[in-house]
């Protein structure tokens, strides 16, 4: 076993790339700003840097159908104004603003937009 881990170890060692992002999903328990800093401190270790316009639209691919939807046709102009978006969403999903099929499964607990969202 040591000797397997001494073998593969640079492959944890290793810079995260963009297919790495490409891949991340939010976590059915976190915030969408909580899901925006893990996705953002990945993303500051890719190499070479990722622009503004790159990351925004890597980021959004990544999301649940729910915010997907909601942000495709928004251009922010920097990550922070799409974080901003995120919490609105969410903001308007508490107070009925939306009405979505995936609405029904989240009162059945079963969905990724959760409660606690920030």
């Amino acid at each position: 076993m040591v000797a397997f881990i001494g073998k593969y170890q640079y492959n944890s060692d290793m810079a995260p790339d963009r297919m790495q992002l490409q891949n991340m999903c939010k976590k059915g328990h976190e915030s969408f700003k909580e899901y925006a800093q893990r996705w953002r401190d990945l993303e500051a270790q890719v190499a070479p840097p990722m622009t503004e316009k790159e990351m925004i639209t890597i980021i959004v691919d990544t999301l649940p159908v729910f915010y997907y939807e909601k942000m495709v046709g928004y251009a922010p102009s920097s990550f922070a104004d799409l974080v901003f978006a995120g919490k609105r969403i969410k903001a308007g999903l508490k107070r009925g603003k939306f009405d979505h099929p995936t609405l029904m499964s989240e009162k059945a607990g079963t969905n990724e937009v959760d409660e606690n969202e920030g």
